[in-house]
């Protein structure tokens, strides 16, 4: 379960993201109204995994001085919520390296969407010990991919994927429960995947290996489905499977 510490001046807006939060199995570990209340709970409490920071607290000290006090001190990655949009706070903000950014007023979708995105870049940057293992929030975020629709993003388990088809400029990704449709190359769309359990069978199809049920010499069967199975490919789609 993530931790996440909220930094919001306006208490009913830190409320009702704590209310969204913890709707989604989050844990809140606390909300803190100022710069002095926040190195308090930051002190004193279970350390959060993310902080999400307002930009300005309404303080002698901003929601920047915090950024950069966290950075010095605890090194927790954390993403501004803000509604300034004016040059010198942005540069200001760029320079603390926050992990993301919010722009208020957002939407639940928007704040719950930022926090997965953000997440998932958190765990792909951060160095693993040498030997170590893992934990389970990790391997479930490597798992899936995230699809972008304007500034909505979908999350989308490998294991649900059946198989992609390229349709000019777009792609339909056939899953286990629905399809998406969005605008993409194939090419580019199997490099980002980077998983071994997806396999190039045509020019327009990539499947998800773990689902194939059967193979023939010009298709392989996902359920009752047909996807075209190119020579080019055939022989690198044995080599493979364990094959006896």
């Amino acid at each position: 379960m993530i931790k996440v510490l909220i930094v919001e001046d306006e208490l009913i807006i830190a409320e009702d993201i704590k209310t969204i939060l913890q709707e989604q199995h989050y844990n809140v570990v606390g909300i803190a109204m100022d710069y002095k209340e926040a190195i308090k709970i930051l002190n004193e409490n279970e350390k959060p995994d993310l902080v999400l920071l307002d930009v300005n607290l309404n303080d002698t000290k901003d929601g920047v001085d915090l950024a950069h006090y966290i950075n010095e001190n605890y090194k927790i990655p954390f993403i501004f919520a803000t509604s300034y949009s004016d040059s010198q706070t942005l540069e200001r903000a760029k320079k603390a390296n926050p992990v993301n950014y919010l722009v208020k007023p957002f939407k639940k979708e928007q704040l719950l969407s930022t926090i997965e995105i953000s997440w998932h870049k958190i765990n792909n940057e951060k160095p693993k010990p040498e030997g170590s293992s893992e934990s389970n929030t990790d391997v479930v975020v490597k798992d899936a991919i995230f699809l972008k629709d304007k500034s909505r993003y979908t999350k989308v388990e490998l294991e649900d994927i059946l198989w992609i088809k390229s349709d000019g400029n777009y792609l339909e990704i056939k899953t286990k429960k629905k399809e998406e449709l969005i605008r993409a190359s194939l090419s580019g769309f199997i490099e980002k995947l980077n998983s071994d359990q997806f396999f190039r069978t045509h020019k327009s199809y990539i499947v998800n290996l773990k689902n194939i049920t059967n193979i023939e010499t010009s298709f392989v069967l996902i359920g009752d489905t047909k996807i075209p199975l190119s020579k080019n490919y055939y022989d690198d789609l044995v080599k493979k499977l364990n094959i006896i």
